[in-house]
């Protein structure tokens, strides 16, 4: 992927933000330092609720055949 098409799929993603997030994401920018804590990061990915569907995956899988496993 070429810069520019990583900066167009970026602007958009920004774009399809919630109001309220894409307020948060600028405002961070705007900070002298654009360094996100680790908690700034994981307040943006839970509020844009884009991993909402891993909760749903097992934790683990079996190497020999790829199924999850199962607690006892």
């Amino acid at each position: 992927m070429t810069n520019p098409q990583l900066t167009k799929n970026l602007l958009e993603v920004i774009r399809s933000l919630p109001d309220e997030d894409r307020r948060w994401l600028l405002e961070q920018l705007g900070r002298e330092s654009v360094d996100l804590s680790s908690q700034d990061l994981a307040e943006l990915t839970q509020a844009g609720q884009a991993f909402d569907d891993l909760a749903q995956e097992a934790d683990l899988y079996r190497f020999s055949d790829g199924e999850p496993v199962v607690a006892a």
